[in-house]
């Protein structure tokens, strides 16, 4: 486990004006989700289990596909889970911190669903289906 990953990363930050966009967690006890949404209120939620075998290695087996619309609520984004897949699929890929610490992956955990660049979020975030019925 490279306690650097640990943490959450958006590549928001990196394309404010883009109508989608991807954010990873990576929780200490191995645990994670990919959050992909987009402007036309679709969502998709990917939790997995992951380590770092070496350096600059990740291994994460996805365990669960979720996806459906996100809505306003106010100022509350609101989640309906529309569909809810187990799965059991190992990604391994390559990464990289750079020096403003850039989190740079060599392709995506989620082939259409995710992007490579991210940048960390002081104060985290947690995966949004958790809490959604």
């Amino acid at each position: 486990m490279d306690a650097r990953l640990v943490g959450y990363w958006s590549e928001s930050a990196l394309d404010p004006g883009s109508p989608e966009y991807t954010e990873l967690g990576f929780r200490a006890d191995g645990t994670g989700w990919q959050y992909w949404t987009s402007w036309s209120s679709a969502f998709a939620v990917h939790r997995f289990d992951w380590h770092s075998p070496g350096p600059g290695r990740l291994t994460a087996r996805v365990r669960m596909a979720i996806d459906g619309a996100w809505s306003l609520d106010g100022q509350d984004v609101r989640h309906r889970v529309e569909r809810r897949e187990h799965v059991d699929d190992v990604v391994e890929l390559g990464w990289e911190l750079g020096p403003d610490r850039q989190l740079t992956l060599d392709r995506a955990l989620v082939d259409v669903l995710g992007g490579t660049k991210f940048l960390p979020v002081d104060g985290g975030g947690d995966d949004p289906t958790l809490t959604e019925p």
